[in-house]
């Protein structure tokens, strides 16, 4: 990956420095002819400009086209001059030869070296993406480690005859609640839901950040019989009256879906259908 950041910056740095020259010398050219070359540095300038622009807009062919065309152009007009008015050809009229192959191959190089970096750019970006864990909103671990975490949980319990229950809490009116709120004070009601989440369960039991709404996973080291204790209480603090007081001028109360299940030997450790599953229970939850 560096090796490819280099490679697309050298190729910035050498474009820009080639379209450099070659304006330069369109300058020098079209300020020290004669001025019966006025016209002629002026039609060649503006061509150079529209060959430079296609090229910038990555219409790479027709920018090749134009500058060709045009450097041919320019020799069949001036050798027609020598031959049939019998006129000199200025020194400084040779460097039109090579100015606007110089002048697009620059820019042609330069947009190169941008679309290399970009694509640099976006690669890193999907693999930072895909290697983050942890949700940047509430601090807790997102679903990807979840799955993870399902199936070493799932081993452990079957070698030590162990049980362990999922479960997937979210608030009850999302829409209205973001409707009602604004975009922070919906964030901080997450937060504080996430606490009271990880501040009821045990030290050993794992919270996750499911998504950006507010849905909270909870993988407990018990049977269902102590999951049901653990949702009473999560219920009780969170559906609490006073519970999200300070957040918004007037007071809210989040409602929240719940879902649990006990792993299943049925599930043949597949964690994707073991939260289907408890995500069937969250949508028929009623209480």
């Amino acid at each position: 990956m560096k090796k490819r950041d280099v490679s697309g910056k050298t190729l910035q740095d050498v474009g820009i420095v080639v379209l450099m020259v070659a304006l330069l010398a369109a300058v020098v050219v079209s300020t020290l002819s004669s001025t019966d070359m006025v016209s002629e540095n002026l039609v060649m300038t503006v061509v150079v400009f529209l060959a430079v622009l296609f090229a910038a807009f990555r219409v790479t062919g027709l920018a090749i086209v134009i500058a060709a065309v045009q450097t041919v152009t320019f020799v069949a007009y001036k050798v027609y001059g020598m031959f049939s008015m019998d006129a000199k050809i200025a020194v400084l009229s040779y460097l039109w030869l090579v100015i606007p192959g110089l002048a697009v191959l620059g820019m042609v190089l330069f947009i190169k070296g941008v679309n290399r970096l970009q694509l640099d750019n976006n690669i890193l970006s999907q693999q930072v993406e895909e290697l983050i864990m942890i949700d940047p909103l509430t601090g807790f671990y997102n679903l990807r480690s979840m799955y993870m975490d399902i199936q070493t949980q799932i081993s452990f319990a079957e070698r030590n005859n162990k049980k362990i229950c999922l479960m997937i809490l979210r608030p009850r009116y999302r829409k209205e609640l973001k409707d009602v709120l604004k975009k922070e004070q919906y964030e901080t009601a997450i937060v504080k839901l996430s606490k009271y989440v990880f501040d009821t369960v045990r030290l050993e039991d794992r919270v996750y950040s499911l998504d950006s709404d507010g849905t909270i996973g909870v993988l407990l080291t018990c049977d269902r019989a102590g999951a049901r204790l653990v949702e009473g209480r999560l219920r009780n603090k969170i559906e609490d009256e006073k519970a999200f007081v300070g957040i918004a001028e007037k007071p809210i109360r989040m409602d929240i879906q719940l879902g649990c299940l006990e792993y299943k030997q049925e599930y043949n450790r597949d964690a994707i259908l073991f939260k289907s599953e408890v995500e069937e229970e969250v949508a028929y939850d009623l209480s």
